[in-house]
């Protein structure tokens, strides 16, 4: 028979297991409540503030004056001067509309062989608490009368940026186009140039990898890197310092000059694709065929691209630019990876607006001629992006200079444009349609009113014609949210 303390011993650990087994059943009995009750929750998310950025100042660079490469085939990628350009430009608070005086530098030019006049930088800095850039623009022109070349070229400032399209040019026989790139950042820019044509892709050695030092301009002969190409399509990308890119062509007719062109950048690969104006000196009939290589080079003509990888179904819409006529349309198949020009036929004589739609991104610029006792000349006519809010246009020197308009946007555009000297012009553009008005040779002016336009000055004259588009600046960085512990 045990003795008590053994008794109570196991009487302890009876014990023991039995509380042990109500709170068991206790901590069973308050999670099965826990599920039939909600308990209330606190939330409390992050504090944060969104931080945007300031403005920075504004650059312009203009791309310098007409250059011919030297006969002599020892030097032959040293690149002359022909004459000089003269530059126009201006620029205003975004806000209060007050002009503001842009500061003028000059870029070096590489492989200078003659001291020629350097391209100009147009910097503008932001004034003390503006939270918006101020708004700049620039042209340039020049007249070339001699044995090589002929004609006029008008070009915009452009903004220098890491990645850009040219649509233009050629290095068939008879034609010359020289790669203008211009650094004017403080970093040192290796650039790459793609180089597609007729048949693709080209093979260019020497394309990549091509040093432009800080305030220089590097100029490459295009015939060095694709020769014999008729309809070049480039690409222009930087890494570092970011530049500005244009191409220079000029052409030989038999003898005598066939004209000159300074093309600027054309907008970035998209589905939709706008040509603000489009000058015709001569009337286009129907019987032109309607692609390939078969029509004269003077004809009217798109030269279209798609970067992509799958063919794009392009409609190609051509009004009135002054809206008084209906336009035509046409569609066509544009092959990935091949530069297509597509002619403009038929066409009377006028200046017109162009309006691409593809199911595929592309790149687009348009290219007419005229051939009078004046001479011959050319013009390339690139696509722009649209130009939103108030923007400034600066007129350089030349012929006949025309402003012309094309109102994207979904309603109705009542536009002011204010000379710096003058009394303001008001017009109406209904929405989807577009305008011309004359603008005056060396002036500068404040276009307001409009949510979305499509903008581009052209000139023409007696065996005189060329054009230049007008871009937005590019995108401020985006805002940055800050989270506080």
């Amino acid at each position: 028979m045990p003795d008590k303390s053994q008794l109570a011993r196991i009487g302890g650990r009876a014990g023991r297991g039995v509380l042990g087994l109500v709170g068991i059943a206790v901590v069973v009995a308050t999670l099965g409540a826990a599920t039939l009750v909600t308990l209330p929750t606190i939330e409390r998310g992050p504090q944060s503030s969104e931080i945007l950025p300031l403005p920075s100042e504004q650059q312009r660079v203009c791309p310098g004056p007409l250059l011919t490469l030297a006969e002599d085939s020892t030097q032959a990628q040293s690149a002359s001067s022909v004459g000089a350009a003269s530059a126009v430009y201006g620029a205003v608070d975004a806000v209060s509309l007050e002009q503001i005086r842009p500061q003028v530098t000059e870029i070096t030019a590489v492989d200078d062989s003659n001291g020629r006049q350097p391209p100009l930088v147009l910097t503008v800095p932001v004034q003390n608490g503006a939270t918006v850039p101020p708004l700049v623009a620039g042209s340039q022109s020049q007249v070339a009368a001699t044995d090589t070349i002929g004609g006029l070229a008008v070009a915009a400032c452009a903004e220098a940026v890491s990645d850009s399209w040219i649509v233009g040019g050629s290095t068939d026989i008879g034609s010359t186009s020289l790669l203008l790139l211009s650094n004017p950042t403080p970093v040192l820019a290796t650039v790459d140039v793609m180089v597609f044509g007729e048949s693709g892709l080209v093979d260019a050695p020497g394309a990549t990898g091509i040093l432009v030092q800080p305030g220089e301009q590097r100029v490459i002969s295009l015939a060095g890197l694709a020769p014999n190409l008729k309809s070049p399509v480039l690409q222009v990308s930087s890494r570092g310092g970011q530049v500005a890119a244009s191409l220079e062509q000029s052409r030989i007719q038999g003898i005598e000059p066939g004209g000159v062109e300074i093309v600027g950048v054309t907008a970035t690969p998209a589905t939709n694709q706008i040509i603000a104006g489009v000058r015709v000196m001569a009337a286009v009939s129907a019987e032109t065929v309607t692609t390939g290589e078969g029509f004269n080079a003077d004809t009217p003509s798109i030269r279209v691209f798609v970067p992509g990888s799958s063919a794009a179904t392009v409609q190609i819409g051509v009004t009135s630019a002054d809206g008084s006529t209906e336009g035509t349309s046409t569609q066509v198949d544009v092959e990935p990876g091949i530069a297509t020009e597509i002619p403009l036929a038929p066409l009377a004589v006028g200046s017109f607006s162009v309006h691409l739609r593809s199911d595929e991104p592309i790149v687009a610029a348009a290219r007419t001629a005229t051939d009078s006792a004046g001479g011959k000349d050319f013009g390339w006519f690139s696509a722009s992006a649209p130009l939103v809010g108030s923007f400034t246009v600066a007129v350089a020197a030349g012929p006949s200079p025309t402003l012309h308009l094309v109102n994207g946007g979904a309603e109705d555009a009542a536009l002011t444009l204010t000379p710096t000297q003058g009394t303001p012009v008001d017009l109406q553009i209904d929405a989807g349609s577009s305008a011309t008005v004359p603008v005056s040779s060396g002036a500068t002016y404040v276009v307001s009113g409009g949510l979305k336009l499509w903008a581009l000055v052209d000139y023409s004259g007696d065996g005189v014609l060329s054009s230049f588009a007008l871009n937005p600046p590019g995108p401020l960085a985006s805002s940055i949210r800050v989270y506080t512990h």
